[in-house]
């Protein structure tokens, strides 16, 4: 996760970040099944995210929020396997009720 979440911080806040982005947590969910609950909702996230700005315009404002959001989620799984169950699940939990919108 901590590649997932330097490559993150590293690239362009537009549409086809978050493609590849979503595409890569994809390929990481299936090489590590441990933490596959946790690639599975990012990709479920940003997913959203590209549905709803694929056929309309992504301004600035909103992929700077966007980004901002999925970067501090990304830092904080990549403490995933440190944390305790209860945080665990908390973490879960926020990813599954958030929304880049």
């Amino acid at each position: 996760m901590d590649e997932l979440a330097l490559w993150l911080k590293s690239q362009h806040k537009g549409l086809r970040t978050y493609k590849e982005f979503q595409q890569k947590v994809l390929e990481a969910g299936s090489k590590h099944r441990d933490q596959y609950a946790l690639y599975s909702l990012l990709a479920v996230l940003v997913g959203r995210f590209v549905e709803a700005y694929e056929e309309s315009p992504l301004t600035l404002d909103i992929a700077d929020e966007a980004h901002k959001r999925l970067v501090a989620l990304a830092d904080s799984a990549v403490r995933f396997n440190s944390m305790s169950s209860d945080e665990r699940l908390g973490l879960l939990n926020e990813i599954a009720a958030s929304d880049l919108n």
